[in-house]
């Protein structure tokens, strides 16, 4: 299973060049509020989820005479496999069956034989599985759909947590469940909410007759609501004007239930409010587990990483804002869901990681808080089987990225439902598998080396992707493409992903930009991109005008600053007064019914990798432009010639504006000059790469990443190809001595640092990856 390091004595055919920037102070500042929590920096969970016995999540298995022999026998197993903590779990509908009378003797139990074995503890909470007792107390609790359905909760998804009865009741049950692990000093930390939504896996539960079906409409809900609305808007004049009613309070204001011709902003306030609710909601539970265990860990984990979702999805929460509720966030990770023929991309995952982990910068790391074990299972549709290689992949990666846990989900494989039989890292019987011996050997190597781990955080990017939520929302619910695609076509998140695939296929690295940290976060990056912009909040629009004023370059794409947000177009596109940045206004529109092409017009310095007569493609609009500044240039046209990317000065910065989606074209079509176009950017500004690669045969792909400890690196080389990759590495430090050590073959190699830096060699086997500790030697 190890891809061991190979010190080779001769030149080899892979030439891979490493340059790290050292002059930078190392990892990133925390910034928001002060921790209750004194260890959570201090411990790195890499667990499995388990429970006792061999129920699956979230059913809990009866304490029984035998409990303690079988799960001690489970808790050594996890422990000599060389894992360091045990994701539990509890239920609100097992845990209180009867009100007010709790039940946490499997936590309890579990919590004392973890201790004995040397485990840690993380409890993952689920109230979306409710008692009946909750439905016959409170009847006007259940969820409501948009069409007026009444969900009656099979278990699943339970109540409203809007309703006052409801919400005591869940936070009082988090209190008591603290109270149940207060003073095990196995006990580490809490997930307070898996995959969080208004109401968890409506799709799949296929409510009622309508194809977009929104939550919650209880009266509660809507009460809700209507204070979030008299908080945002104070006066009921300022409500009529923006939503264009006639309402005498705001007691008749209600959440929309569908579009109409004439405005959305009540749609975009429906949006906006559900993912501050959801964040709102996850502090509550944060703020009943801290009142009775201050010094706990508290974290929660979305479904999937939020470039690949939008808020109209189902009540999707906004990563950047939950993490604000809690000590760590972070996400699901399943590469080899199931029904996938071929797991995630490279890329792809990395786009996934990279934004979990700009979404988390104030909490400085994230959790995955679920990482595929096993393979894929949903009724009839399997995934490919997961292996050992898989797990030492995913796990290196993740790690690499700025992962501050890994929660393998699950030992067991699933033991009912329709996920029976997959996920699980051992066999249902027991028997032990490669995969689980190879992830439990990672666990240990992680264990081992853990303070290196803690304490190195991901260097720093100069070029921020800007991600703004709301330009999914274009044009309310009633969203079309020029091709027709209907709500749920995710423009943003291609548009993202391409321009995130251009720099990563090269090796710069990028971080995702939420427009909410615009204000404190912009100025620390040389090149914002505003991927698919079409609608931004009017003060975003002057936090990016003064960004370039201040020495910043901007790159946006087509229909800059179209729509406002409350739904009204700017008069002149790009708004707000970005067309004085971008030296041009948009001329003419044209829609595209596949793709188009973008013309280069002349050799220029912003240009560094294209030609002239080169072709980019476009997608979706053709945008042509007005040049409004005698200093402004065409570097692209369209195919009669008219202006398509200008670049124009401002300010002591400058902003290039290009007529097409050229981010989402590139995720489309794969076209070579649109990677170009936008990796050359980088290249005129001099942002090089922190690690360069030359490969033979040359579609090899491989990844290098690193984290920036105090007096130290942890060095990741990832073979992302087929094919075996044989190399040179060259490493540049401002150190004149350095050891280098494979953290798991634990070889060390001792360099004299020359003025050209230092070399080795060394060899890559298919999916191999190989993770290295540099530290100076005095």
């Amino acid at each position: 299973m190890k891809k061991n390091l190979k010190l080779l004595a001769s030149f080899s055919i892979l030439i891979l060049s490493l340059w790290f920037s050292f002059g930078r102070a190392s990892g990133r500042e925390l910034q928001g509020g002060e921790r209750n929590s004194k260890n959570y920096k201090d411990f790195f969970p890499v667990s499995v989820w388990y429970t006792g016995g061999r129920v699956r999540a979230p059913m809990i298995e009866p304490v029984t005479e035998k409990s303690a022999a079988e799960w001690r026998a489970d808790l050594e197993q996890i422990k000599k496999l060389g894992f360091n903590t045990v994701r539990c779990w509890i239920e609100w509908a097992y845990n209180e069956k009867e009100e007010g009378k709790y039940d946490f003797s499997s936590l309890e139990l579990l919590t004392d034989l973890a201790a004995q074995v040397g485990l840690k503890v993380i409890c993952q909470v689920y109230i979306d599985s409710a008692p009946e007792w909750v439905g016959r107390k409170y009847p006007d609790s259940a969820f409501v759909a948009s069409n007026d359905l009444k969900i009656h909760s099979q278990s699943a998804p339970g109540y409203c947590f809007d309703h006052p009865g409801v919400r005591e009741k869940v936070l009082n049950f988090f209190s008591q469940a603290a109270r149940a692990v207060k003073g095990k000093p196995a006990f580490y930390g809490w997930d307070l909410w898996s995959e969080p939504h208004i109401i968890n896996w409506s799709e799949v539960y296929q409510i009622g007759d309508l194809k977009y079906v929104q939550f919650c409409y209880c009266p509660y809900s809507q009460a809700r609501f209507r204070g979030w609305l008299q908080k945002k808007y104070q006066k009921i004049e300022n409500l009529n004007q923006a939503w264009h009613r006639t309402f005498k309070s705001f007691d008749e204001a209600e959440p929309p239930r569908f579009g109409t011709i004439l405005t959305y902003t009540d749609y975009l306030d429906w949006q906006e409010y559900i993912s501050d609710k959801l964040a709102e909601d996850l502090a509550l539970k944060a703020q009943a587990i801290k009142k009775v265990l201050p010094e706990t860990v508290v974290t929660s984990h979305s479904a999937i990483p939020g470039i690949f979702s939008q808020p109209a999805w189902d009540g999707t929460p906004d990563d950047r804002k939950m993490n604000n509720g809690c000590d760590y966030y972070g996400v699901s990770i399943y590469p080899k869901h199931a029904g996938a023929v071929r797991p995630w991309s490279p890329y792809f995952r990395a786009a996934g990681l990279d934004f979990v982990r700009s979404m988390a910068w104030a909490n400085q790391g994230f959790y995955l808080g679920e990482l595929q074990a096993g393979y894929g299972v949903f009724g009839m549709k399997v995934s490919p089987p997961v292996t050992a290689e898989d797990l030492r992949d995913w796990m290196w990666t993740s790690v690499a990225y700025g992962a501050r846990a890994i929660n393998l989900y699950a030992y067991y494989p699933m033991s009912s439902g329709y996920e029976a039989g997959g996920y699980g890292l051992i066999e249902l019987d027991g028997k032990v598998t490669a995969r689980a011996e190879e992830a439990g050997r990672l666990a240990s190597v992680i264990n081992k080396n853990m303070n290196y781990f803690l304490r190195a955080q991901p260097p720093r990017a100069e070029i921020a992707l800007l991600y703004n939520p709301i330009s999914h929302l274009v044009g309310g619910q009633q969203t079309f493409t020029s091709e027709g695609q209907p709500v749920g076509y995710n423009n943003l998140s291609e548009s993202l992903q391409g321009w995130y695939r251009a720099f990563y296929e090269r090796g710069i690295k990028v971080d995702f930009l939420h427009v909410r940290d615009l204000k404190e976060r912009a100025a620390s990056y040389r090149l914002i991109i505003a991927p698919y912009p079409v609608m931004i909040s009017g003060p975003y629009v002057q936090e990016l005008i003064k960004f370039v004023e201040n020495g910043g370059t901007l790159v946006a794409e087509a229909r800059f600053a179209w729509i406002d947000e409350k739904g009204f177009s700017f008069p002149v596109i790009p708004g707000g007064g970005l067309d004085k940045v971008v030296g041009c206004r948009e001329f003419q529109l044209l829609p595209i019914a596949k793709t188009g092409k973008i013309i280069v017009k002349e050799n220029h310095p912003a240009l560094p990798l294209l030609k002239p007569g080169e072709l980019l493609d476009s997608v979706f609009f053709e945008e042509t432009f007005k040049l409004e500044d005698k200093k402004a240039q065409v570097l692209a046209s369209s195919e009669d010639g008219q202006p398509m990317i200008v670049l124009a000065p401002y300010g002591r910065g400058q902003a290039i504006m290009v007529g097409s989606f050229v981010g989402s074209a590139y995720y489309h079509f794969k076209n070579i000059n649109n990677g170009k176009f936008m990796a050359g950017i980088a290249d005129w500004l001099k942002i090089k790469p922190a690690a360069e690669v030359k490969t033979t045969p040359e579609e090899a792909l491989v990844e290098l990443r690193w984290l920036e400890g105090p007096d130290y690196r942890l060095f990741f080389a990832f073979n992302r190809s087929e094919k075996i990759a044989e190399g040179q590495i060259h490493l540049t430090l401002p150190w004149s001595k350095i050891s280098l050590k494979n953290l798991e073959t634990e070889k060390e190699i001792v360099f004299a640092s020359g003025s050209d830096g230092v070399t080795f060699r060394t060899e890559l086997e298919p999916q191999a990856v190989q993770v290295y500790l540099i530290k100076k030697v005095s």
